[in-house]
């Protein structure tokens, strides 16, 4: 799968994040809380860590393309279940697919 390029602007127009959405951040404790829950493993692997960031990112493209028609913009608080996970602060941010 290519993934689509996005972009993350908090309310004041400022870019918080703008790139490939899988390479959003993701934060450690969602991390090994989703390997202690899906693998029983305290420390994941890479193949691990690999599962659990591609099915995040597979949750966030999945919840934008049913909102978001071309040029359209979702607020993260919206999407909190996903994007709470994310180590950016998207509170009160909008986030949209970006053009090819």
């Amino acid at each position: 799968m290519k993934w689509k390029s996005i972009e993350i602007k908090s309310r004041d127009g400022a870019v918080v994040y703008h790139g490939p959405m899988n390479e959003l951040p993701i934060k450690e404790e969602y991390m090994l809380e989703k390997s202690m829950e899906l693998y029983q493993e305290p420390e994941p692997c890479v193949i691990y860590r690999t599962h659990i960031a591609k099915k995040l990112y597979l949750d966030i493209y999945d919840s934008l393309a049913k909102r978001l028609q071309k040029g359209e913009y979702a607020c993260c608080d919206d999407l909190c279940e996903y994007f709470s996970h994310i180590e950016l602060d998207t509170k009160n941010a909008v986030v949209h697919f970006q053009k090819k």
